[in-house]
């Protein structure tokens, strides 16, 4: 197999702290235009739109105009902005697995590149907390999906993270290579690229009209009137939305609620402590400083949604801490602050990335559910690759998963 993943070249019409990238309305500073020409225009500034862009213009050494729309007033305000941070090789379907183990090492190189900490050591202790068959069904899946985890005990889940009630764990497997990610500098990272390469960048400017001509689409987002050869779908929870505005068949992407809290516990929550999730994905928690707190949680809920900014609500967050007390030693915890974001996928969990089978010049990169910041660097070197019509270097692993992740596939039918 190779590494050319591009089925249709696009058609030219030219020669929490939040991880919010304030930006002037183009990269060049230049006021906003209303007829603007682009090879491809990108529709969504989190964390997939943004790093896409950065790799467009990086793939084509600038010879592929860019530009890059955001509904909100900053890039990276939502579902982005809003994620547990970090980088697990054992998190995800295998598709999804083999995209994060390509994108550590391309994170890597954002710290070189930026001076700053992009990754530090944060294990993943995952642990069976359910506990009966339901449990052990769901601990011994994931040990065949991930054979090098580290199996161990309770004795070291209790003491690398003494807030787990004994009697919650059940069964211990150990994801040493597990990382978290300064999320705000990523982004920041993949901004400053797309900048550098001559993207344009425009915020307060959703789409509201994309219409299909020859060689290309006329699209309204905002003020601005944008002529591109080629769409992409980098919306995030509005992708589907997107996709009816262009008149493209949606993929049955659904935005789902989760909820974090932030907190402040009079006992001592160690920095080092690693990252613990249940393996039945019931709750997650992990030390919680980047965030301003000592400890960072989540019930891991997935609750339908509309497409909105989502918010906390109280009485769901008290309900919620409940839940979390049964594994969790709240006793001592007080809540500093909370958030809701929306993780949005089709129903069988995978991305959807590559070409519509139904509309010239549409392309997909949506759907990341969970796996958007963990398979974010390496989606967008193949995704850009993909546009561009060339080849992504990274390997055939990458290949097999982004085929998985087709927008054609049989359980997006219908």
């Amino acid at each position: 197999m190779t590494s050319t993943t591009s089925a249709q070249p696009p058609t030219s019409t030219s020669t929490p702290t939040s991880t919010a990238t304030s930006t002037a309305t183009s990269a060049a500073g230049s006021p906003p235009a209303a007829g603007l020409r682009a090879d491809v225009l990108v529709v969504g500034g989190g964390i997939a739109g943004a790093s896409l862009a950065a790799e467009l213009a990086e793939q084509s050494g600038g010879s592929a105009s860019v530009v890059l729309v955001e509904a909100q007033g900053a890039l990276a305000t939502q579902t982005s902005a809003r994620s547990a941070r970090q980088m697990q090789p054992s998190y995800g379907p295998p598709p999804v697995q083999a995209l994060t183990a390509a994108s550590l090492p391309l994170v890597a190189l954002a710290e070189e590149a930026t001076g700053r900490r992009v990754l530090r050591e944060r294990p993943l202790l995952w642990v069976d907390a359910v506990g009966g068959a339901t449990g052990r069904e769901a601990f011994a899946a994931l040990l065949a999906q991930v054979p090098s985890l580290r199996t161990s005990g309770a004795s070291e889940a209790l003491q690398r993270f003494p807030l787990l009630r004994p009697e919650a764990v059940h069964a211990v497997a150990v994801d040493d290579d597990a990382r978290e990610v300064a999320v705000p500098v990523l982004v920041e990272h993949h901004v400053e690229r797309a900048r550098r390469g001559g993207v344009r960048v425009l915020v307060g400017a959703p789409v509201t009209s994309a219409v299909r001509r020859a060689g290309g689409w006329d699209v309204t987002a905002g003020e601005h009137r944008i002529s591109a050869g080629t769409l992409v779908d980098a919306a995030g929870p509005w992708a589907d939305v997107v996709a009816g505005v262009a008149g493209v068949r949606r993929r049955g992407l659904v935005p789902k609620r989760r909820t974090v809290v932030v907190a402040d516990d009079e006992r001592a929550v160690g920095e080092h402590w690693p990252m613990v999730a249940d393996v039945a994905e019931t709750l997650y928690a992990r030390p919680g400083r980047d965030v301003d707190g000592d400890l960072l949680a989540s019930p891991a809920e997935a609750v339908p949604s509309e497409p909105c900014d989502a918010q906390p609500v109280p009485a769901d967050v008290d309900a919620l801490l409940a839940g979390l007390d049964a594994v969790l030693d709240l006793g001592a915890v007080r809540v500093r602050r909370s958030w809701t974001g929306l993780r949005t996928g089709p129903a069988d969990g995978l991305p959807v990335v590559g070409w519509d089978d139904g509309q010239q010049g549409f392309f997909w990169l949506a759907g990341q559910g969970g796996f958007g910041i963990q398979t974010s660097s390496a989606l967008a070197r193949a995704a850009a690759a993909a546009v561009l019509g060339q080849s992504h270097g990274l390997g055939a692993a990458v290949d097999d998963a982004v085929a998985a992740f087709s927008p054609s596939r049989p359980s997006l039918a219908g």
